[in-house]
């Protein structure tokens, strides 16, 4: 089933190490933004009539939005698409939301929160330009958990310069004992114009080892691992997630959004360009765009790729390079499936751009 994704680009301040498109909160802006949602929804409903089995607003930060803006987003939404949602997921940040906020996103179908929490060590916070401290972001947790959520993601961050395998250790200790249902971890990242961009990183050995510590940690505490970064208690993967994951189907509203229609990949302008009206970039999806990304994101998923779907979707003289790259690799093979071995996991993304570039030559 497809997903909505409704993008928020506004936050009280941009983290240093932060490259996704988003503003200093400004009231005025966020009318605008509104009026100009509005009229894209209305355009969007003609090609996307589809029922959506997620909805996920994201960011930016949609908790620095007041009640009554994220009521106007949500009747332009139910409005203009058919939701069904079994999964209804916002993005909270400590520091931006409170009991209030909280009660409302609950009462208006919201059932999973997703919080950027990062670290519970308040140096490594700072260093991050986050505005909230360890203590903030479990008293926040707790609110949600005392306004009746039963589905709780915290995103995590490791391979941060000051951090060493004790802090993280008391993150991941910290995280756990609140008990959330799904824990999403990402290495640091250096991205051109952010303020990280050219800081000396974690050497890449020490990171390594937060990572395999990371996933043997939350494995004994009962976390199941099924994406490379992402770990979840039984019955709690991230539906909206797995779809993008598996090549589904999905619509984006909002400044810098993307969508997908199984045929064209649409990318929405920023929002300065967004609100004047200007038109995204639209681009045909081709063979080999989709066999990059079938590969890229099937071999994410810790149960991998299907060599019978592969089959299917691809030709047979590709299926037979699959085969033998595999054969010429470390790749776990069972039966139909094919994955990568967890002890290459670090080094996945290298990994993959090689069977990319193995089977993609000569297509």
């Amino acid at each position: 089933m497809p997903g909505l994704y409704i993008h928020i680009p506004f936050c009280i301040k941009k983290c240093k190490y932060c490259a996704f498109h988003s503003l200093p909160y400004n009231s005025e802006l966020v009318k605008q933004y509104i009026v100009s949602l509005e009229k894209e929804a209305e355009l969007r409903k003609e090609t996307f009539w589809k029922t959506f089995d997620t909805v996920y607003i994201g960011g930016g930060t949609p908790s620095v939005l007041k009640i009554s803006e994220l009521l106007d987003i949500l009747k332009i939404i139910n409005y203009n698409f058919n939701l069904s949602p079994r999964e209804f997921t916002i993005e909270v940040n400590p520091g931006t939301v409170d009991r209030e906020k909280l009660s409302y996103y609950r009462s208006e179908g919201v059932n999973r929160l997703s919080f950027g929490i990062q670290s519970l060590n308040d140096k490594e916070l700072e260093y991050l330009g986050r505005i909230h401290t360890g203590k903030e972001a479990v008293e926040s947790f707790k609110d949600a958990r005392f306004i009746g959520f039963k589905n709780i993601s915290i995103d995590l961050i490791y391979g941060i310069p000051i951090q060493d395998r004790n802090s993280w250790h008391s993150t991941l200790n910290g995280i756990t004992a609140l008990y959330p249902e799904h824990i999403s971890a990402y290495s640091l990242s250096y991205e051109p114009d952010t303020p990280l961009y050219g800081e000396k990183p974690m050497k890449e050995d020490l990171e390594e080892k937060l990572y395999y510590y990371m996933i043997e940690y939350l494995k004994d505490k009962g976390y199941e691992q099924y994406e490379i970064s992402s770990f979840a208690t039984s019955g709690y993967k991230s539906r909206h997630n797995l779809n993008y994951w598996n090549g589904g189907i999905y619509l984006g509203l909002g400044p810098s959004a993307h969508s997908f229609d199984g045929t064209y990949r649409y990318a929405n302008p920023q929002l300065y360009d967004y609100i004047k009206g200007k038109k995204g970039k639209k681009e045909k999806i081709n063979k080999m765009m989709s066999l990059e990304e079938y590969i890229m994101l099937g071999l994410r998923k810790r149960d991998g790729i299907s060599l019978s779907e592969f089959s299917h979707r691809f030709a047979k003289g590709i299926h037979r390079k699959l085969i033998k790259v595999i054969k010429q690799t470390d790749l776990e093979f069972n039966e139909d499936r094919v994955r990568i071995p967890e002890k290459k996991q670090f080094v996945a993304d290298a990994i993959i751009l090689s069977i990319i570039s193995h089977l993609c030559n000569g297509v």
